[in-house]
């Protein structure tokens, strides 16, 4: 399994489309929104890193699930059925790969809000940062992956880009809450990467994680993960 892990993330890394729009992306629109909106307030501009770190973050683990797609398309999946790694395996390969590449997002953007924007976090905060915003890319990455299994290779990409978008706005990441109507709340804190941002603005603000934001990570990883189990082993069966 180590070995799969390691081919995955050196391929997807080496991905122009990673680089550009999981990358390059969320780095340019967290200093471009943190130089319009931040205007020299250090609260405002650490809450707009901890959001683009998230929109990276969840970006890249979703971007994972075209590979998949096409590895399914071109035969690979049925290829590596027949070496001694399990479906188990593979899959959490898979979804351990799409985690490893989110990683760079979030380190990037915190890495230009210190060098360019100058925040100023205790080291207990940013651990908690690091460590809460990238446990909380494991729903987006099962959601990738899930994706990889439902979609052809010529649709997985669209299908990708959707949910990363849809993720992303409704999720709150690209413009706050409080601008829009109450009804966009409710539908935000149902979703995994309101959660993902939610969990790094309360590490800035020193307070425990929700325990409402814990359990629909949870649950989206319990319903997804379910999914992603019943059609690997429908394609399975189909060997």
């Amino acid at each position: 399994m180590g070995a799969l892990l390691a081919f995955e993330v050196r391929r997807l890394v080496r991905s122009p489309r990673f680089s550009i729009f999981t990358v390059a992306f969320p780095l340019v629109m967290f200093l471009a929104f943190s130089s319009a909106e931040g205007r020299g307030d250090p609260a405002v501009v650490a809450y707009l890193m901890v959001s683009m770190a998230a929109f990276g973050a969840v970006a890249a683990s979703v971007s994972t699930g075209s590979r998949t797609a096409i590895e399914r398309q071109v035969g690979w999946n049925r290829q590596l059925r027949l070496t001694p790694l399990n479906g188990v395996n593979y899959l959490v390969s898979k979804v351990a790969a799409a985690m490893l590449v989110a990683l760079p997002s979030l380190l990037l953007v915190y890495a230009a809000g210190v060098l360019f924007m100058h925040v100023d976090l205790s080291p207990g905060t940013w651990l908690q940062l690091i460590v809460f915003c990238w446990l909380g890319v494991l729903p987006t990455a099962v959601l990738g992956l899930l994706i990889g299994l439902l979609a052809t290779g010529d649709s997985a990409q669209a299908m990708s880009t959707v949910l990363m978008l849809g993720l992303s706005m409704l999720g709150g990441l690209w413009l706050p809450l409080s601008a829009l109507p109450a009804v966009m709340t409710d539908i935000a804190k149902a979703l995994p990467s309101y959660w993902l941002a939610e969990f790094g603005h309360d590490a800035l603000a020193g307070n425990v994680l929700s325990f409402q934001g814990v359990i629909t990570m949870a649950a989206w990883i319990v319903v997804a993960g379910a999914l992603v189990a019943l059609r690997y082993r429908r394609d399975s069966a189909r060997v």
